[in-house]
């Protein structure tokens, strides 16, 4: 077996991780905001179990050091569901929401689109009304998405899910929104 384009490939990957791409710098200061469609999983021990959906807002705050690594902060109300109990006997109306810190790793595709993941922690505030349960957790966070340059203007679409400490709740997020990059 020839070396040649193991050697080959090598040397390529080893150019395209290292050599920056000029016409896209996304270095510095950025806002954003966003829509999110939340698919909830839930299942409680009193028999409540519930798949529903909702329709939710995001806003978050970051800084690229370059156009490889940055870091995010941001608040996802992650939506309010309702439920009755297969027995008929409980109602529920539980409510999350929460900030989340994460580092971000970003592939430049071309100039225009880009390839990212987020990697932090997320802490929820959840409440249910049937209990008068009120619990803050933090949680592993995750999130992979593409996003379209537009010059200051991003848009973007990603997905993450969180799986909460609250018995079973889980929670699959779909997103779309902008960001604002600041001019240096």
């Amino acid at each position: 077996m020839t070396k040649t384009p193991v050697l080959a490939a090598a040397l390529t990957l080893g150019f395209l991780v290292t050599t920056p791409v000029a016409a896209d710098d996304d270095t510095g200061l950025y806002i954003g905001g966003s829509i999110n469609r939340l698919s909830a999983d839930f299942a409680d021990v009193n028999d409540v179990n519930f798949d529903d959906s909702d329709n939710a807002l995001g806003a978050k705050i970051g800084y690229m050091f370059n156009n490889r690594f940055g870091v995010e902060a941001g608040y996802l109300d992650l939506g309010n569901y309702q439920a009755r109990a297969e027995n008929g006997g409980i109602n529920l109306n539980l409510d999350s929401d929460g900030f989340y810190g994460v580092g971000v790793l970003n592939a430049e595709l071309s100039d225009r689109w880009d390839f990212y993941g987020k990697l932090g922690v997320f802490i929820i505030d959840s409440n249910a009304d049937f209990t008068d349960f009120e619990e803050s957790s933090t949680e592993l966070y995750g999130a992979l998405g593409v996003q379209y340059d537009l010059g200051p203007i991003d848009v973007f679409g990603e997905f993450s899910k969180i799986d909460t400490d609250y018995q079973d709740l889980s929670i699959d997020i779909i997103t779309l929104g902008i960001n604002y990059q600041f001019p240096k």
